[in-house]
Formats: structure tokens, C-alpha cells, sequence
């Protein structure tokens, strides 16, 4: 469960009564999800209650390296701005997110559920600290994109985190068929990432959701290769949520129209903030 950001409480409630005694055992058993790795078993005693928690010798380890990566592509990088540039607009793009927590945790405090701002805090500090001790490279895309995908499913809870782990992971994948990288590949690999995001998230332009403003930011990016356009038509997209009378996608599509009226999605705005700073690095 995400999202405990905001105020209130969540209970779930399952009646067991005509369940198999089966099924109640495949309830009660441990698993190995890294927040939820045991589970408090209660029984019935008469009206005693009794909390038995499973010994963590009961389940089997498992050894994992998370460092280990398959074999990527990495095409020749025909951008000779590069790598001396790459650094300074990611950390300038994460550094006005965050900066931004308070205005989207606002946003959202209206229209969602509270955590939007310190989600993409979370997501913008996490990138900027692996910047600064080596564990994203910025001398190529293919492989910073990827290592910020990781950042971002190491960070960030709830479905922004989720699927921008997935837009980065795309970039960097349609990147890495490539014959070679200018600024062409790279305007494609961000609308790449963009339509996976729409197909899996299920969402499109008008949902009232952050492709309101990533869906034309990209296109724009595509046609004319200029980040300025893009920052342009992302505020434009960001700031028409706040007009959106209904959200057919995330939080937003539980409350009525006389709750959104006049407050914009926070995923769209922080897709308009990174933009307006990527756009502002010389």
C-alpha cells in the first residue's frame, strides 16, 4: 500500500467466513517483498488473541546482486555537447523539483492524496546524490537513463514512480538500438518513453494527468528539437488541468468537478517545473 502521506486511515476488510481453510493459509503465509516480508498471524482462543510472527529462519534466503546489469548497447554519441552538459541540466531538473515540493504537496493536498510533492522530492534527491557520487554516469543516455530508472524504483512510491521509472527505462532501451545518437534519437527516445507511459498507465491527453503536459512537450521536442518549445507547450499542458472539469485517471478521478475546479494535476506541474529548468540551462 502507497500513499500514507496524507491524513486518515485505511482498513481493509476480507470475510473468510465461507473461505477454505486453503485459502486462509495462502493469506497467511510469508513472502518476500521487501516491505512486507512476515505478517501477523491472529487466532481465535476462546477470546484470547494470540500474535504469532513468523521466524525469519522459516523463509529461504535468497542472494541477489543488485548490481549486476545485462549487457547494454551503447551506439557511438554523436553530441559532442554531451557529455559536458548532461550533468548540469539533470541536476538543475531535480533541483527545481525539488524545490517544488511544497507547491505540488499543495496541488495535490486538493486534488489527490497529499504525497505528490515528497514523492518527487524523494525521486530528485535519490537522482542528485548518485549524480554527485558516481553511480548515474553522464557521460552517455543509454546508460544514464537507466541507472536514473533505478534511482527512481529504489525512491519513489505510488504510480509517478512507477511509471517514470518505466519512461526512463524506455529511453535508454530505444537509445540503445540505435545506429548512433544526436538529437534526433534523443527527441524520439523522450516520445517513447511518453507512449509507454500512455499504454500502461492507461491514460491519454486530456486525463487530466501528467501526459497533459508530457505528451506535448515531447511532440514538440520531436518536431522542432527545442527544449524552449517544449518548456512552452508542457506549461501550457499543465496549466489546462486546472480547467479540466473531470480526470479520468489517478487520484483525482474519485472527486468531483467543484473540487478540481481551478487546481492543476501536480504530476503535469512537475512535468512543467523540470522542463522550464532543462530549458533554462545555457
Amino acid at each position: 500500500m502507497t500513499s500514507f502521506d496524507m491524513h486518515g486511515a485505511s482498513v481493509t476488510i476480507l470475510n473468510l467466513s465461507c473461505s477454505s481453510d486453503e485459502l486462509v493459509s495462502l493469506l497467511d503465509a510469508p513472502c518476500d517483498a521487501p516491505a512486507w516480508s512476515a505478517c501477523d498471524i491472529w487466532k481465535a482462543d476462546g477470546e484470547n488473541m494470540t500474535s504469532i510472527r513468523p521466524s525469519s529462519k522459516e523463509r529461504p534466503e535468497v542472494a541477489v546482486d543488485r548490481d549486476a546489469k545485462p549487457a547494454i548497447a551503447i551506439p557511438p554519441l554523436n553530441l559532442p555537447s554531451f557529455v559536458q552538459s548532461s550533468k548540469a541540466l539533470v541536476l538543475r531538473a531535480v533541483k527545481s523539483l525539488g524545490e517544488a515540493e511544497a507547491e505540488l504537496t499543495k496541488y495535490d493536498t486538493i486534488v489527490g492524496d497529499g504525497d505528490c510533492g515528497i514523492t518527487m522530492k524523494r525521486g530528485a534527491t535519490e537522482i542528485e546524490d548518485r549524480i554527485n557520487n558516481g553511480r548515474i554516469p553522464t557521460d552517455h543516455p543509454v546508460t544514464m537513463f537507466s541507472s536514473m530508472a533505478d534511482a527512481i524504483s529504489d525512491s519513489m512510491g505510488g504510480t509517478s514512480g512507477i511509471l517514470l521509472e518505466l519512461m526512463f527505462r524506455k529511453m535508454s532501451s530505444t537509445l540503445s538500438r540505435c545506429d548512433s545518437i544526436g538529437v534526433a534519437e534523443m527527441s524520439q527516445a523522450v516520445q517513447a518513453g511518453v507512449d509507454a507511459i500512455s499504454l500502461y498507465g492507461g491514460a491519454t491527453v486530456g486525463a487530466r494527468t501528467m501526459l497533459d503536459a508530457l505528451v506535448p512537450a515531447a511532440k514538440s521536442l520531436v518536431e522542432t528539437n527545442s527544449l524552449s518549445d517544449a518548456s512552452s507547450l508542457a506549461k501550457i499542458g499543465a496549466d489546462g488541468t486546472a480547467d479540466m472539469k473531470v480526470a479520468s485517471a489517478g487520484r483525482s478521478n474519485y472527486l468531483s468537478e467543484e473540487t478540481l475546479k481551478g487546481t492543476p494535476d501536480p504530476g503535469a506541474m512537475a512535468v512543467s517545473i523540470v522542463f522550464k529548468a532543462l530549458a533554462a540551462v545555457p
